[in-house]
């Protein structure tokens, strides 16, 4: 074998191997199924207001997920605190309606706003563990899912 074939095998045995890490790494992704989908909302109280992002990460074999919550806590239009939590769920589902029940919540360092303030502007399910949430939640095709609470739209969350 000449240095320029054996340069070549072991050039297609690399990129072989790479493919196979590759496929092997969507398999196990797409095997977990895990989704997600975002949204922003702003959210006032009195002279309060919040812009919240909440990122919803979910794995529908195990009906567990993760909400990212990230945003800014404003009060009388000047920034007091960022917000930034991770509120790991369980859920169960009866057709459309779904009942998501806090398990853990995790405050990320930067998170500065004490929870009885954070409580003015979002439920209790984002704050303490073992709290309930209640949506009826409507795929909208590809593109997302609509979070309803009765007949009224609550919000629209992007994939």
């Amino acid at each position: 074998m000449t240095k320029k074939s054996t340069a070549i095998l072991c050039l297609v045995l690399f990129a072989v191997g790479a493919l196979t890490s590759w496929l092997y790494h969507y398999h196990l992704e797409k095997k977990q199924n895990t989704e997600a989908c975002s949204v922003s909302v702003v959210v006032y109280h009195e002279d309060a207001r919040a812009n919240l992002t909440l990122d919803f990460m979910y794995t529908m074999q195990k009906q567990t997920g993760v909400i990212a919550l990230s945003g800014t806590y404003f009060k009388n239009e000047k920034a007091i605190a960022s917000i930034r939590r991770d509120v790991s769920y369980i859920w169960t589902e009866n057709k459309d309606s779904f009942q998501f029940t806090s398990v853990k919540i995790h405050e990320v360092n930067e998170d500065s706003l004490p929870d009885n303030v954070l409580g003015d502007v979002l439920p209790d399910f984002f704050i303490y563990p073992n709290h309930k949430l209640n949506y009826t939640i409507l795929k909208q095709g590809p593109r997302g899912f609509l979070f309803t609470v009765g007949k009224r739209p609550i919000f629209f969350c992007s994939r």
